[in-house]
């Protein structure tokens, strides 16, 4: 069946023009080049965008004296959201907009148009970096997530796509004993794309109920929209025989950059978007190993251009060792939610998220900044918390010995709309 549906995708497509396998086969032909000749390769795409944008919008007719990428300004959300009729590109003859939007669960609901290019792009990028992990088209996708009433797929498009929909808010106890057994009735081929804190849960469960690995026939395990912490990727190796990489991807663009399997730096999506580390305050080049804004140009949206986009986010970029082509040695997550130490230092958010394990005794941790130097843990436990003046010396190793760290005790740390779990807050 797996098989048949695979088959099914592939002649859609070939009924529509080929439009996923033409892109596809670009993606992989541009990936197999060095950097400096698919940088070659991409300029004619970038230049094509930069003179749509100055030809057809009012936001970028300003800037039609400008000669190179860097030459145009830095956005962000908020430009993009008070200026959107202004940079939108208007519809071209047969194109259709899709319209796509976030939950707005970092405080700032987000709504862009693709054309129907980036639409099928899209799915190439996905197809091409999923494959990358072991997943092909037809394999069963347990897809962990919160589902909101407008993300959840009819079930008999559900079905046709081989998705099992895998709500994070229902993995109790009944409901995960009930379909782990199924699971391992199940030889189909599999594979697990999700939160890690939902894989957290599950692998909370397995391991309070001293469980051998499992026998799913999973083929691909990717962790998503969250940081994936050292632990949580063991133990889902452990109990489904599987590597487990982590992807980097937003709602209004896609996939930007990927894990491969054994190697802890982020592949990044050349093919699809040209990629900036910017300095923290200054638009200027962050050096090769230092933190910065996370900036991407998509070279495929011809609807709302997404030109030197800021996507709020902070990573750290590195020169890499596969034909030149620097990669993200670490994506630290958003600029909102850095960790400082006392002495004004990043610290990286790994500290937190890989030592969490160490006291399994804490069912939910989330770490506020208040300021400089004080630190609040919002511990969530059923049991009193009896290593608390160990939890908090061992956190001062990477805080500062002068940090000012409590606890506070709490009933349950809240979701945010789109079911994930901030562990680190910054409100300095």
């Amino acid at each position: 069946m797996n098989s048949l549906r695979n088959k099914l995708f592939w002649q859609l497509d070939y009924l529509k023009g080929n439009p996923i396998k033409n892109n596809l086969k670009n993606i992989e032909e541009l990936s197999n080049l060095s950097f400096e000749e698919l940088k070659a390769k991409n300029s004619n795409q970038i230049r094509k965008l930069l003179n749509t944008v100055i030809g057809k919008t009012d936001f970028y007719r300003p800037y039609a004296g400008c000669q190179k990428l860097e030459d145009f300004p830095v956005v962000n959300k908020t430009i993009i959201k008070e200026n959107f009729e202004r940079i939108n590109i208007p519809l071209g003859k047969g194109d259709k907009l899709h319209s796509v939007s976030t939950s707005g669960s970092t405080g700032t609901p987000f709504k862009v148009f693709q054309s129907s290019q980036k639409k099928y792009r899209n799915s190439a990028d996905t197809i091409y970096f999923a494959k990358k992990s072991g997943f092909n088209i037809g394999d069963r996708l347990l897809y962990l997530r919160l589902w909101a009433a407008y993300y959840r797929k009819p079930k008999f498009l559900a079905w046709m796509q081989n998705v099992e929909q895998l709500d994070v808010e229902e993995l109790n106890d009944t409901f995960l004993s009930k379909f782990l057994r199924k699971l391992t009735r199940d030889k189909q081929s599999k594979a697990w794309l999700g939160y890690p804190s939902g894989f957290l849960k599950i692998c909370n469960f397995l391991d309070k109920n001293e469980s051998p690995p499992l026998a799913g026939n999973i083929k691909s395990i990717i962790a998503m929209s969250e940081p994936l912490d050292s632990h949580v990727k063991d133990r889902m190796e452990y109990y489904f025989q599987c590597p487990v990489v982590s992807r980097y991807s937003n709602v209004e663009n896609g996939i930007i950059a990927q894990q491969m399997s054994n190697r802890s730096g982020f592949t990044i999506n050349w093919a699809s978007y040209h990629v900036e580390i910017l300095d923290m305050e200054k638009d200027e080049p962050a050096p090769y190993g230092e933190p910065g804004r996370i900036v991407i140009t998509d070279l495929y949206n011809f609807a709302t251009p997404m030109i030197r986009y800021d996507t709020g986010d902070v990573g750290v970029m590195n020169l890499g060792n596969h034909n030149g082509f620097p990669e993200f040695l670490s994506i630290q997550g958003r600029i909102t939610d850095l960790l400082t130490n006392t002495k004004d230092e990043i610290v990286n958010p790994f500290v937190v998220y890989n030592n969490l394990y160490k006291y399994p005794e804490l069912e939910q941790v989330q770490l506020v900044q208040k300021s400089e130097s004080n630190y609040v843990f919002k511990v969530n436990s059923k049991k009193v918390f009896e290593r608390e003046a160990e939890f908090i010396s061992f956190f001062k190793l990477y805080l500062g010995e002068d940090a000012n760290i409590s606890i506070e005790y709490v009933t349950e740390i809240p979701l945010l709309k789109s079911g994930k779990r901030k562990i680190i807050v910054n409100e300095s």
